[in-house]
């Protein structure tokens, strides 16, 4: 996954997403050039684009939704929340260690139905649910889709300053699937008596 290339200048990269190569080299960079070897055995860095570093992202933020069943009713708020909390992987480029942290930023919500909701809000749990939906028709095998964007930093192991990464990475994950129902209410002769019929 890591590709090594012989040192050399930071390039904008003609204005695409800059590479963490050109933030570690600023890093660790020789600076006295007398002391470089020779043209060929010169320092090398590690190009990790931010599609790379995306790769070091197993799972998404997860979804947790309410009810968690099989079967949804289309008349109750569906609740959806994730989970906000940073993720943080380490990777070796050029035997040294380096601490990538994953923070989510914003999270889009596929109903199923057609319809979406994008958001910065994670949502929570009831009773304290911030994020739901309304169903309106009744459906089979439907499943939530949750995208979640992330910015990226990183740092050495050890070092207290991050570099951030340009860009953003997602994360897409889909929830089990369940029916949306009608609850049907049917009056007993004795519920209908009871009511003069």
């Amino acid at each position: 996954m890591w590709e090594e290339q012989p040192h050399q200048d930071c390039v904008s990269n003609g204005g695409q997403i800059p590479d963490m190569d050109c933030m570690y080299n600023r890093m660790f960079q020789p600076s006295d050039p007398q002391n470089d070897a020779p043209a060929g055995n010169g320092p090398r860095t590690v190009t990790v684009t931010v599609r790379e570093a995306a790769t070091l992202i197993a799972q998404g933020s997860g979804i947790t939704r309410q009810p968690p069943g099989p079967k949804v009713i289309i008349s109750k708020a569906f609740i959806v929340y994730t989970n906000p909390t940073p993720r943080y992987q380490t990777t070796t480029i050029l035997d040294t260690a380096i601490d990538v942290e994953f923070t989510p930023i914003s999270y889009t919500w596929n109903w199923g139905d057609g319809t979406t909701t994008t958001t910065t809000d994670p949502g929570a749990p009831y009773p304290n649910h911030t994020v739901t939906h309304h169903y309106k028709h009744t459906d089979k095998n439907i499943t939530t889709t949750l995208t979640t964007t992330w910015t990226t930093r990183y740092r050495p192991t050890g070092h207290t300053d991050w570099h951030t990464v340009e860009g953003t990475i997602t994360t897409t994950e889909t929830s089990t699937p369940y029916d949306l129902v009608r609850i049907i209410t049917y009056l007993t002769d004795d519920a209908e008596e009871a009511q003069g019929h």
